[in-house]
């Protein structure tokens, strides 16, 4: 997508909805269709896509290359839930690689995938006055994460300990969603990673930096139960309650600093 004239000053972040696996790669993976797609953030570019806001997504699994990690942050095993850009043990412990990939390899999926999505955010930087960065997450903590077995809130939002965006936006935020009958929490289980620490501050830093925020929506309020299949209506729904909360926020912070 180009920028355009006729697009909100808004950029939309979906690092985690895709499954598919690269080439270079792809004879040496372990994981089956089915297994990849546990590790997605199911249905996240349904729910937070809308077509007046500048867009940014990648169609990689995350457990090949994970656009939300630090480039050279490359982690070998899931160790205390340590995640990098390339790992090879997902978070349940379940082997990536019949064999690793090389360091040439991990450096050409690197290349091809992680930084063009970043390139593609600084490209839109300038025209742009917030992020939203747009995830979903298990409806129980996973083994190694720190709320293991602990039932999720509806909503989590992240703002880095409040370092990505103000308290009002961050108020703003989980009021939309209470107000709703919603559950919220702010900054558990999480607070943001390198997709807002790379790109927001809680202060306009033009042409670089702006404030921004990480939605993280439950999945057991638009998935079926033990499955990966969409309830459609709910899924609908959540876009719907997305592009509301978009003009909500747009009128409210945007309108005032023109």
């Amino acid at each position: 997508m180009e920028n355009r004239n006729d697009l909100q000053p808004l950029l939309i972040s979906i690092p985690h909805a895709g499954s598919e696996v690269p080439e270079e790669v792809a004879d040496i993976i372990s994981l089956s269709d089915q297994e990849l797609l546990g590790y997605t953030d199911l249905y996240t570019d349904q729910i937070f896509r809308i077509e007046n806001a500048y867009v940014v997504s990648t169609n990689i699994s995350r457990v090949i290359v994970d656009v939300n990690r630090a480039p050279d942050d490359i982690s070998r095993e899931y160790e205390q839930a340590a995640e990098g850009v390339i790992v090879h043990t997902t978070w349940d412990e379940k082997s990536v690689y019949s064999k690793e990939p090389s360091q040439e390899i991990a450096d050409v999926l690197i290349r091809k995938h992680h930084d063009p999505y970043h390139e593609q955010i600084d490209k839109y930087m300038p025209n742009v006055q917030f992020l939203i960065d747009g995830h979903s997450y298990l409806p129980v903590g996973p083994k190694l994460k720190v709320d293991n077995g602990e039932e999720r809130p509806d909503i989590n939002l992240g703002n880095m300990n409040f370092s990505t965006c103000s308290r009002e936006h961050t108020v703003f935020f989980r009021e939309f969603f209470e107000e709703r009958g919603y559950t919220v929490r702010i900054n558990f289980p999480y607070t943001g990673k390198y997709i807002l620490g790379h790109h927001c501050h809680r202060r306009r830093i033009p042409p670089f930096l702006v404030p921004g925020i990480q939605i993280e929506i439950n999945q057991g309020l638009y998935v079926k139960p033990d499955s990966f299949e969409a309830i459609p209506a709910r899924v609908q729904e959540f876009h719907e309650i997305f592009g509301k909360l978009v003009t909500a926020f747009m009128k409210r912070f945007v309108a005032a600093e023109k």
